[in-house]
C-alpha cells in the first residue's frame, strides 16, 4: 500500500545514555572506552543506550488531493472538533494558539504531585464551552447578537460625530489605511448626511461603524454586546448586513466590511470577525481588486488597491492562527501596493511590512502546516522551515530599531499613542510566528540533541519572554484587539509555565517566576475592569501553580542535602512527581537564555558547564512521524472564546428565529438559534 510506503519504522540510538537522561547532563563518551561514558565509567554503573522506534516519511513528495483521488481513501484526516484547551499530542503542535494535550496534562500534574492543573484547565474548558454553546434567555446572562436594526436611531449630532470620526482617524486609520480620508469627511460631517443615510445603507453602515470605533476612545467601549454607545452605533450597522452582502459588489460595501470587521476583533463581538473578513475577502475578489486596476481615476484606484491590500494582511492573518486555508490565492494577485503616507513613521513603512509579514504567514502555511505539507518528508520540512525563517529574519531586520521586534521595546515608541498600535502589532504577530515555528521544530526534533533543537527551545522561551514584556504597554480596555490584549499573553503563560515546572532550580526560573506574576496581574486587570464580563483571573492561577511547585521542590532540596552524597547527586534537580524517571527520558538540555543571534547554537557544545546550565522543555516523541493521520500541523484551536462573547441565537426583522450554522474555530458548524 502507498500509504504504509510513505511511513517506515525504523529504530534510533538514543545519543544519551539512559543514566545521563534521567540526571538531565550531557553524556559524554570515554576516549577509547566503546559505548561507555563518563558518569556511568565514573560511578560503576551500567551504560545503556535506548533505542527508540520513529516513523520517518519518505522522501517522496506527494500531494495530498492526489493521494485522495487515487487511492480513494474510506477515511480522511480527521481531528477532534470538540477539544478546546486539550487536544491530541500532535495537534499541539501547529500555527494555531492551542497548548495542552492530555499526555501533557499527565505529564505536568505527574510532576507537580497533584491534579491542581487538570481542575485548572478543566475550568477555564467550562467557562469556554458556556460561552460557545450559550443561547439568549432566561438561563443565560448574555446579551443576545441580533443582525435587526434598532427600532429607533439616534441622530449623532455633528459636533459628536465630528469627535469619533477625528478619534478614529487618529487612532485606527494608519493601521488600516482603507479610506480616503478626505472623502469620508466630507459625506460624513457634510449638510446633507441625513439624507445620505437614508438613501445608501452601505455607507451608513460605514458610517456608523466608524463612530463606534472612534466612540470607544471617548469612554464609550464596551466589554459586551448589547451595552454601551459603542455598541448601540455597531448595532445600526448590524441591522443592515444584508444590504451590503446581497446587492451587488461595490467599494462603499466593502470597506463598510472592513471596518466592522475591525470592530469586530475586540472583545465584543468576537466571533463574527472570521465571518466579515471572509466575506470581505470574497467580495473584493469579486470586484476583481486583487487585479490590477488602472482605467479608474487615479484617487479611486488608489482607494480600491488599498482596501485590498488591508483585507488582504487580516485575512491572512486569521487563516494563519485560525488553521484554515486563504480564499485570498498569493499565485492570482496583481494589484499594485500604493503609497499610504498616513502609514509611515519616520523610515518604517508599516503598512508595506504588515503586508510583507502577511505574505510570509501565507507561505508559511502552505508549506508547514496545510494537509499537503504533511506529505513532506523530514528534511523537506526543515528545508522549507529554513527557508522561512529566512525570509522572517530579512523581514525582521528591514525594520528600523525603533519598532524591530527581536529587541527590547524602546519606551518611547511604545508610549506614543501615535505609534503604539502599529509597534504592538510588529512585535506581537513577529513572536507568534517564532512560536509556531519552534513548536513545529522541537516536534520534528525530539529525540535529538543538536544545535538547531537547543536553538529553537531558547527561541520559544525568549519570545514568551518578550510577550510578557510588552504587557506594561498593552492598554487594558475595550478597543485594543483580542490578540494583543489576551491571546499572546496566554500563549507566553503556558510556555512559562512549562519552562519552570520542567526546571523547577534552573537559573532562569527565579525570571520566568516574575514574568508570571506579571502576565496574572495583567489578567486580573481585565476581569476587574470589565467588571467580571472576562473571567481572566483564573489564568493567573498558572503563576500561583508554578510558584508552590517550586517551594515544594526547594524544599524537599534541604531535605536532601543530609543525603549521602551518593545519593543526594542522583536525587537533586529531579521532579517532585513519581514519574522523574519517566519525563527525564523524554526531555533534552538546553542552555540558559541567550539571545538567538548573539549565542549561535553551536555554541552550547563548548560552553557547557553542568547540568545547572541546562533548560529542559518538554518534547514528547512518542507520537512523531505517525502516518499524515496523526500529524501534528493539522487541528487548530481558538482560544479567544474564554475572552470573547459569541452570538448565541440569531434574530430576524421578522422576529422569527431560524437555525442559521456558523463555522465556529472550535467546534466546527454549530447550529444557532
Amino acid at each position: 500500500m502507498e500509504i504504509e510506503e510513505r511511513a517506515t519504522a525504523r529504530s534510533k540510538t538514543c545519543k544519551s545514555c539512559d543514566q545521563c537522561r534521567n540526571r538531565k547532563v550531557r553524556c559524554i563518551m570515554v576516549p577509547g572506552g566503546g559505548s561507555k561514558c563518563t558518569h556511568c565509567a565514573k560511578r560503576g554503573e551500567i551504560c545503556q543506550f535506548t533505542k527508540i522506534k520513529r516513523r520517518l516519511k519518505a522522501h517522496k513528495h506527494a500531494d495530498n488531493t492526489h493521494h485522495l483521488l487515487a487511492d480513494h481513501p474510506v477515511s480522511g484526516i480527521l481531528r477532534d472538533d470538540f477539544a478546546v484547551l486539550r487536544t491530541k499530542e500532535q495537534d499541539a503542535r501547529s500555527s494555531s494558539l492551542a497548548f495542552f494535550s492530555e499526555k501533557k496534562i499527565n505529564t505536568l500534574s505527574e510532576l507537580l504531585g497533584n491534579d491542581t492543573l487538570r481542575r485548572l484547565v478543566e475550568a477555564m474548558e467550562a467557562i469556554i464551552k458556556t460561552r460557545l454553546l450559550a443561547r439568549g434567555g432566561s438561563s443565560s446572562n448574555m446579551t443576545p447578537v441580533s443582525f435587526m436594526k434598532p427600532s429607533r436611531i439616534e441622530e449623532v449630532p455633528r459636533d459628536v460625530a465630528a469627535s469619533y470620526v477625528d478619534a478614529y482617524f487618529q487612532n485606527l486609520h494608519s493601521v488600516y489605511p482603507f479610506l480616503d480620508q478626505r472623502d469620508f469627511r466630507n459625506r460624513a460631517l457634510g449638510p446633507n448626511i441625513r439624507e445620505l443615510l437614508k438613501a445608501n445603507p452601505a455607507f451608513s453602515a460605514l458610517y456608523h461603524t466608524v463612530l463606534a470605533l472612534g466612540c470607544q476612545y471617548h469612554e464609550g467601549g464596551t466589554w459586551e454586546p448589547g451595552k454601551g454607545e459603542a455598541w448601540e452605533l455597531f448595532q445600526v450597522a448590524l441591522g443592515l448586513i444584508a444590504d451590503i452582502l446581497l446587492p451587488r459588489e461595490h467599494l462603499i460595501g466593502l470597506q463598510a466590511l472592513v471596518a466592522m470587521s475591525i470592530f469586530a476583533m475586540n472583545t465584543c463581538c468576537l466571533q463574527i470577525d472570521e465571518v466579515l473578513i471572509t466575506e470581505a475577502a470574497r467580495m473584493a475578489q469579486g470586484l476583481r481588486y486583487h487585479k490590477s486596476i488602472g482605467n479608474e481615476e487615479e484617487p479611486y484606484t488608489a482607494t480600491c488597491r488599498r482596501t485590498f491590500w488591508v483585507i488582504y494582511y487580516m485575512e491572512k492573518h486569521m487563516c494563519f492562527h485560525g488553521q484554515v486555508n486563504s480564499i485570498i490565492a498569493d499565485y492570482d494577485i496583481g494589484c499594485p501596493i500604493p503609497d499610504a503616507p498616513e502609514a509611515m513613521y519616520g523610515d518604517f513603512n508599516w503598512f508595506l511590512s504588515t503586508i510583507c509579514f502577511s505574505r510570509i504567514l501565507s507561505q508559511a502555511y502552505a508549506s508547514l502546516f496545510s494537509v499537503s505539507a504533511t506529505m513532506n518528508s523530514l528534511e523537506s520540512y526543515y528545508s522549507a522551515i529554513d527557508q522561512i525563517e529566512g525570509r522572517l529574519e530579512r523581514w525582521r531586520m528591514a525594520i528600523p530599531e525603533n519598532f524591530r521586534p527581536g529587541l527590547h521595546p524602546q519606551f518611547v515608541t511604545f508610549s506614543d499613542p501615535a505609534t503604539k498600535m502599529p509597534a504592538m502589532y510588529t512585535h506581537f504577530r513577529y513572536y507568534s510566528l517564532v512560536i509556531a515555528l519552534a513548536r513545529l521544530t522541537l516536534y520534528l526534533s525530539a529525540n535529538e540533541s543538536s544545535p538547531r533543537t537547543e536553538e529553537n527551545k531558547r527561541a520559544l522561551m525568549t519570545a514568551a519572554r518578550m510577550v510578557i514584556e510588552l504587557i506594561q504597554f498593552v492598554d487594558t480596555a475595550p478597543h485594543t484587539p483580542i490578540f494583543i490584549l489576551s491571546i499572546m499573553p496566554l500563549v507566553a503563560i503556558f510556555i512559562l509555565f512549562d519552562f519552570v515546572v520542567h526546571n523547577p532550580r534552573h537559573a532562569e526560573t527565579r525570571d520566568n517566576l516574575s514574568l508570571l506574576e506579571v502576565a496574572a496581574g495583567h489578567f486580573s486587570l481585565q476581569e476587574y475592569k470589565s467588571k467580571g464580563v472576562m473571567p481572566s483571573s483564573l489564568v493567573g492561577e498558572f503563576a500561583h501553580i508554578a510558584r508552590q511547585y517550586v517551594r515544594d521542590v526547594e524544599v524537599k532540596a534541604q531535605a536532601q542535602s543530609s543525603m549521602p552524597s551518593r545519593q543526594a547527586e542522583g536525587a537533586i534537580g529531579e521532579p517532585v512527581g513519581a514519574v522523574a524517571r519517566e519525563t527525564g527520558n523524554n526531555l533534552n538540555g538546553q542552555l540558559a537564555l541567550g539571545n538567538r543571534e548573539g549565542n549561535p547554537g553551536s555554541d552550547y557544545l563548548g560552553e557547557w558547564d553542568g547540568p545547572s546550565d541546562f533548560l529542559c522543555y518538554p518534547i514528547i516523541p512518542e507520537n512523531l512521524g505517525q502516518t499524515s493521520e496523526d500529524n501534528p500541523t493539522l487541528a487548530g484551536y481558538d482560544l479567544r472564546a474564554l475572552f470573547g462573547s459569541v452570538i448565541p441565537e440569531v434574530y430576524f426583522p421578522d422576529g422569527a428565529t431560524g437555525e442559521v450554522v456558523v463555522a465556529d474555530p472550535l467546534f466546527g458548524p454549530t447550529p444557532l438559534g
